[in-house]
């Protein structure tokens, strides 16, 4: 929906300024006109090219929805009107971008719309999974506890991705110093050693002919391999935006070799999650399922969430139609089962979901146990030959001298 930024002078002859979200510029003039305001300019906020984004402080993070899903749970359930509570939280929060935002939420609401309607507004920021709790929190008048479940769904989902994160920096960093190292060492180092070489007429041993090969070559022809590379990095994003290459792509990463089991784990993790969430907060099954799809950020798990809200509007269980698919475990469908049959569907994917953070948490470890010394030894083999190719000439030629 298009951003429009006015100048205007309230009903105490101010003149204000600010924004607000419209489906065209008649709609946001007469937005603005009934909160009293006397319009001296309004103009369409284009969309911020990469130069000018506010890059610093400016991006809404989970951090930032955690609190405000908190802040909000914590004043609807002390009555306080969900307006005014949206102007409160916008006076506490730091970041212009998130300012901006909470104002285009409280203006949408005072002209009429939902809470959830105003929130749709802004996918950017707030996902399916999150407008469809906060609107199955409006149906039941629950909104408070559903902001509330909102807040800490989102804090493990951050607590999650922080673990992911942490445990693969060290990679990283060791890759990314391999990757210095052999940068500075092709261009600042070999070329001085080369001319000391041919001016000696000095044997090289095959280490230093390959490394000295490789190096002239990158040299030479480095505007040939950035090419190939830009090349190569279009066409797999080109094909990854089809449906077949997002396909593709989802089920590559649910074979890979060493990675197959860690990333079915995170999947399964998430998207049990995500319905724990959804059936703690009252949402229907097939309404959960729907939304379950749209968030969980995989095509194969979409494609078995989509069957499986087919199947059950077919009058089937999702436990039937999961025993089916080779990425549901056996013992999800087995927890799944027992939830249905005894009416507690939301403690079974509760103690899934614990049940797979915790399998996540020790693949994490045994992965950070495994990938250091394995890292140590590639570190060491590459720069063992670098030191190599370089070394022995130099010992060469000091025998001859």
């Amino acid at each position: 929906m298009p951003e429009y930024r006015y100048q205007a002078r309230n009903a105490k002859g101010t003149v204000v300024k600010g924004s607000v979200s419209a489906q065209n510029e008649s709609k946001a003039r007469a937005l603005l006109v009934s909160h009293k305001l006397t319009l001296l300019n309004l103009t369409e906020k284009k969309a911020a090219s990469v130069l000018n984004r506010n890059v610093f402080g400016g991006r809404i993070s989970n951090r930032d929805l955690i609190l405000f899903s908190r802040q909000l749970s914590t004043m609807v359930r002390a009555g306080v009107p969900i307006i005014e509570a949206i102007r409160t939280l916008r006076h506490q929060v730091q970041k212009p971008a998130f300012q901006s935002l909470l104002d285009n939420i409280a203006y949408e609401i005072e002209a009429g719309a939902s809470l959830s309607r105003a929130l749709a507004r802004h996918p950017e920021v707030f996902s399916v999974f999150y407008i469809g709790v906060i609107q199955t929190g409006e149906a039941s008048g629950r909104l408070s506890e559903s902001l509330k479940t909102l807040a800490d769904s989102t804090e493990r989902t951050y607590v999650f991705n922080r673990k992911i994160r942490s445990a693969l920096m060290y990679p990283a960093f060791i890759l990314t110093a391999v990757v210095i190292v052999i940068i500075i060492t092709f261009y600042f180092v070999l070329p001085q050693i080369v001319e000391l070489f041919r001016e000696t007429q000095v044997v090289l041993p095959l280490p230093t002919r390959i490394l000295i090969a490789v190096s002239e070559f990158t040299r030479a022809y480095w505007y040939i391999i950035a090419i190939v590379v830009v090349a190569f990095g279009l066409i797999i994003r080109s094909y990854l935006r089809t449906a077949e290459g997002q396909y593709a792509a989802s089920t590559w990463v649910l074979k890979i070799p060493v990675l197959r089991e860690f990333m079915q784990k995170v999947y399964l993790s998430r998207l049990t999650s995500i319905m724990y969430t959804l059936f703690k907060s009252d949402v229907p099954v097939i309404e959960s399922l729907k939304i379950a799809r749209e968030s969980i950020g995989n095509q194969v798990y979409q494609r078995i969430l989509n069957d499986t809200a087919e199947a059950v509007k077919g009058g089937s269980s999702m436990s039937a139609t999961w025993a089916q698919e080779r990425q549901i475990p056996p013992m999800l469908t087995t927890m799944v089962a027992m939830g249905e049959r005894s009416g507690e569907i939301e403690k079974a994917f509760a103690e899934a979901q614990r049940f797979f953070n915790r399998d996540v948490d020790d693949i994490l470890d045994g992965i950070a146990v495994f990938l250091e010394p394995l890292l140590v030894i590639i570190l060491g083999i590459g720069v063992g030959f670098i030191v190599a190719a370089v070394i022995l000439p130099i010992y060469n030629l000091v025998l001859v001298l």
